[in-house]
């Protein structure tokens, strides 16, 4: 079977800058990444058996394959296989990123995944459509549309669920042995990133939502006042909270604690950049109690670590998955991109929350997360604060 000659182009042209990519980014056998050092050269085994890959699926499979697509295949795996956020995004999910916004509609779902599996479900906004329509904690996510999602990232799903309110998304679950094909409406899931609850009986209740831009200047602004004349603990229910804005996450922290710094962002041996709170905290005397589950993530996993370690307060739920990490997006000629993961969080007493997670101080039964669960917790807490 002849290849044209622009295929052949095209091929060499992918192996050329998968090459590239591979010596870049270190990942090929007898490569190194220490601090203050270049990458060693791929040595000549490793470029062979690249070339010997390349040959073979050119001229030995079954049939002609779409270059360009093989390269976004390859890139995709290649970036994917990194971690749970970094990955390659087509010119199409790279629009989506660039213009995404916390108020796009999506189903209430939060995921969560590891390279090689399938996402699943770790909590759902109550009263979301996807509550609605049955999905389950638990369940395994297989495909959006007549995507599958096994080699998606979470910021891939996270691009695919959001969107226009009045386009519903159609979803295969994976339930025990049954296969579960749902219709799932987005919509508006918040009116604003945060509500606050002070009923009789219970001790008052501040719920972040989304960690979005306006969330401690909307609290500042609207609910200050009234906290600071709340009498007892103040519960910060961080439950379902998942994704948004780390200098977001670091300001709310600033409203309970003034410091010089509650962490620091770096690499593997490489250096780090510490993170303050240098402003007064207007709530430094209120104690306070957190609430975390399962879909506790990013953002909202720093504010409870570092409340938990600097502010000493206590913490109520369930082990969080361990998310907190800063991604850089690099542009590339295609008008593609790909997003990596370029630093993760460690509290001052030299503890990484990345892959690791929040221990809570007092454990709510993982088979049961009801709210009541969380109060009866929470109660004996409040009374040695």
């Amino acid at each position: 079977m002849s290849i044209p000659r622009y295929r052949l182009v095209l091929w060499t042209a992918f192996a050329a800058a998968l090459l590239f990519f591979i010596f870049q980014m270190g990942l090929l056998p007898g490569t190194s990444r220490r601090a203050g050092q270049r990458f060693a050269p791929p040595g000549p085994r490793s470029f062979a058996l690249l070339d010997r890959v390349m040959t073979h699926i050119r001229d030995d499979y079954l049939d002609e394959r779409d270059p360009v697509q093989t390269a976004e295949g390859a890139f995709r795996g290649m970036l994917n296989s990194l971690d749970s956020l970094s990955c390659y995004l087509n010119r199409d999910l790279t629009a989506r990123y660039l213009g995404r916004s916390r108020q796009d509609a999506a189903p209430g779902l939060v995921l969560y995944k590891k390279y090689g599996m399938f996402p699943q479900v770790a909590g759902m906004i109550p009263g979301s459509p996807a509550e609605k329509a049955g999905v389950l904690v638990g369940d395994v996510l297989t495909a959006v549309g007549h995507r599958n999602t096994l080699t998606m990232s979470l910021t891939e799903l996270d691009l695919l669920l959001r969107g226009g309110a009045s386009e519903a998304l159609a979803f295969k679950f994976l339930r025990g042995g049954d296969t579960l094909e749902l219709t799932v409406a987005r919509v508006r899931l918040f009116a604003k990133p945060w509500t606050f609850e002070n009923e009789a009986g219970r001790p008052p209740m501040l719920k972040v939502h989304e960690f979005t831009p306006s969330l401690t200047a909307g609290i500042t602004k609207d609910l200050l006042p009234r906290l600071k004349t709340v009498k007892g603990p103040l519960v910060v229910d961080l439950r379902k909270c998942a994704g948004g804005d780390l200098d977001e996450a670091v300001a709310f922290v600033n409203l309970f604690l003034k410091a010089q710094s509650i962490g620091a962002f770096g690499k593997e041996a490489g250096a780090t950049v510490d993170v303050a709170c240098p402003a007064e905290a207007p709530l430094a005397a209120t104690p306070l109690v957190v609430w975390v589950d399962q879909a506790t993530m990013g953002p909202a996993e720093l504010v409870a670590g570092a409340l938990q370690e600097v502010r000493k307060a206590k913490i109520v739920g369930l082990p969080t998955p361990g998310l907190v990490a800063r991604t850089e997006l690099f542009s590339l000629q295609d008008e593609s991109a790909i997003l990596l993961t370029s630093a993760v969080f460690a509290l001052p007493s030299g503890r990484v929350l990345w892959d690791t997670g929040l221990t809570p101080d007092a454990a709510v039964p993982a088979g049961d997360r009801s709210e009541k669960a969380f109060l009866e917790k929470t109660l004996p807490l409040i009374s040695k604060l």
